[in-house]
């Protein structure tokens, strides 16, 4: 007999049997976490640190579910661990009053361990420890030692503390190494020429980083009486990488190659993906190869898809590329035409896009400069230039192509889908708009709307600010089998292809896309809807891993610059604000924290939750974008968190 009974606050009935949740526990390093119902009609349910019940970041948990009507939000306790998270953890040890500790370096996780076996260990060594004893606020839990990774001072150590914490795997599997050494014996290239087109006459080039070590495309273009024949040419890995092959197999679990600060951690093993695969200049490689022609408006007129051979004529970085266009260099005249053609199209299909509502974000790129040891010498903020468009652009056109031609086909695959912004959040970022006065009466969950905001705030010191909110503001564009569209580009088809060497879903796109050519959809390309969507799901998930952990090596190398920098004065952009203080950006990316209790020497301020911002009693108001000067005091080496104090000159 279902029944149900009345909360202590009015006007409440919550069902017994829907008052229970099960999903995953989310924390802050603050100590308060969330939890994501694996029941999608839930929002995310908010648990205080007094209820966590045992629970620790990433762990599965039962909760009961009550709710805050002055503050309209869910809250819950966790009355059951279902399963743990993790089972071991890298930190950092110090000893207090004789006994050895174990301070995670993921903030996350805000508990300590002791160590039964630390004695050894000096302060300062980082290690991977077993949870013996897992944490119970406010007791701290037990552990063991597995491994020393180094010590802290060591510049390398912590790179390699992140790689353990993301399960990041530097080496590859005896049986992968193997297979990939037989491939470079048996290249497909000597067994099938005649199967494939030959472009090696066509001037083609790419165009990468100055760093790169691998080279997945390649382009070729020239000018016809209809506009442009364009050739965009992919590394064919399929041709190489066979399904449930030793390589595939690893391939799919790390699913991408993961760009940390100081190296790059490839999803093929090296005699793929920086040579067999790899488009090198001078090299004949495999391709799969995307041939269209567009009209002199970069209207598509017709494509084709089909296996190719290529020679890449030059190899070419962005900045030789930016200083051609801009007259500044020359290449030679078939290289310098190829350049002004790609220039001009690319031009065309950007400002095509930008008409169709592709919203566009102007972020630098955060540089860090290390030296032979590792060490951060310099931080800087590379500006995308008309270069990298040419690149971007005329990638998105040839994803979109191949996802057009899997749907004429009524294939499965795997599309890249992102999805129109939650009306709430989009209010959300109203709000907190409106509180750092940019003009929002307009704003609404539609690409019109979205570029209208970001190309009213061009040019305004508040403009990196509000392209962060508003990008915080949209979902994250994730795989899926089911084609969604994509919001931000404005595009109703679309996928990833141009990248298989260091993307697993361009590697089964590839797979898709032969067995469509080859006319057979039983060949080993062929997937159920049943295993997309579980790749899908898995390869969303590493994504997600993987750019927080290229994130957080950033970081790391950010705090450990700054760390030389103590005592010195600097200005920056306020980039968040809580009741504890406020976050500072300054120019180099580096971004710490002002805490309240530090500003009582001014003045005695309180955070108002409304306007998103610090009130003192005498009248001065901290916001959102405002510029203050800092002084830097501390640099947490642990949680690579920097600290400000607020600097007014007369100290």
């Amino acid at each position: 007999m279902k029944y149900t009974r009345r909360t202590k606050r009015r006007g409440r009935r919550i069902s017994p049997r829907r008052n229970i949740a099960i999903g995953k526990l989310e924390l802050n390093p603050r100590g308060f976490g969330f939890v994501r119902p694996r029941d999608k009609r839930l929002p995310d349910i908010y648990i205080a640190e007094e209820d966590m019940g045992g629970a620790i970041h990433g762990d599965e948990v039962k909760i009961v579910i009550s709710k805050n009507y002055q503050k309209n939000r869910l809250y819950g306790k966790v009355k059951k661990v279902l399963s743990r998270g993790i089972t071991e953890i890298v930190g950092i040890t110090r000893c207090r009053n004789g006994v050895p500790l174990l301070f995670p370096l993921d903030r996350r996780y805000n508990f300590i361990l002791t160590l039964d076996d630390g004695e050894a260990l000096k302060d300062g060594a980082v290690v991977v420890v077993a949870i013996k004893k897992y944490p119970r606020f406010p007791f701290p839990g037990e552990g063991k030692v597995l491994r020393v990774l180094g010590d802290e001072d060591d510049p390398q150590v912590r790179v390699l503390a992140l790689m353990e914490e993301y399960k990041i795997k530097s080496n590859f599997p005896k049986d992968v190494l193997a297979e990939a050494e037989a491939l470079k014996n048996t290249s497909p290239l000597r067994r099938f020429p005649g199967e494939r087109k030959d472009f090696r006459n066509k001037f083609t080039l790419t165009i990468d980083p100055s760093d790169a070590k691998d080279f997945d495309d390649a382009l070729s273009i020239e000018e016809i009486d209809e506009g442009w024949r364009l050739g965009v040419h992919i590394a064919d890995v399929s041709e190489y990488v066979r399904p449930d092959s030793y390589i595939d197999m690893e391939a799919k679990e790390r699913s991408f190659s993961v760009y940390l600060v100081d190296r790059v951690i490839p999803m093929l093993p090296p005699q793929l993906s920086s040579d067999l695969c790899s488009l090198i200049e001078n090299e004949d490689r495999l391709c799969l190869t995307v041939e269209m022609v567009l009209d002199r408006r970069g209207d598509l007129l017709k494509y084709e898809i089909l296996p190719s051979v290529i020679r890449v004529r030059k190899r070419l970085t962005y900045e030789e590329v930016q200083e051609v266009l801009d007259g500044k260099k020359t290449l030679g005249r078939e290289a310098d035409k190829v350049l002004s053609h790609l220039a001009i199209l690319s031009n065309m299909l950007y400002k095509k896009r930008k008409k169709a509502g592709m919203i566009e974000f102007d972020f630098p790129e955060t540089k860090v400069e290390l030296d032979e040891k590792g060490t951060p010498i310099d931080i800087r903020a590379i500006e995308r230039t008309f270069a990298h468009r040419i690149i971007e652009h005329i990638m998105i056109l040839a994803n979109s192509v191949i996802a057009e031609y899997i749907i004429s086909n009524s294939a499965l695959t795997i599309y890249r889908v992102h999805e129109k912004p939650d009306v709430e959040k989009v209010m959300q970022l109203k709000k907190t708009l409106s509180s750092i006065g940019v003009k929002t009466k307009k704003i609404s969950p539609s690409n019109k709307a979205i570029n209208r905001l970001l190309k009213g705030v061009e040019g305004l010191p508040c403009k990196r600010l509000v392209h962060t909110l508003v990008l915080r503001s949209l979902p994250r564009a994730r795989y899926d089998p089911r084609c969604l569209g994509h919001f931000g580009l404005a595009l109703k088809y679309y996928l990833h292809f141009t990248s298989p060497i260091r993307r697993y879903p361009d590697l089964v796109v590839h797979r898709i896309v032969h067995t469509l050519i080859q006319k057979n959809r039983e060949a080993p390309g062929a997937f159920s809807v049943q295993e997309l969507s579980n790749l899908s799901a898995y390869i969303s998930a590493m994504e997600e891993k993987t750019e927080e952990a290229e994130r957080i090596s950033i970081k790391i190398k950010i705090a450990e610059y700054m760390e030389s920098k103590v005592g010195e004065i600097f200005d920056g952009v306020i980039s968040w604000v809580t009741p504890r203080g406020m976050f500072v950006e300054l120019d180099n990316a580096a971004e710490g924290f002002v805490a309240v209790e530090s500003l009582e020497p001014y003045d005695q301020f309180f955070y108002d939750e409304d306007g998103l911002c610090l009130r003192g009693r005498k009248g001065k108001v901290f916001r959102l974008g405002d510029v203050v000067r800092v002084r830097l005091t501390y640099v947490d080496k642990v949680s690579n968190l920097i600290y400000f104090q607020l600097f007014l000159g007369k100290e």
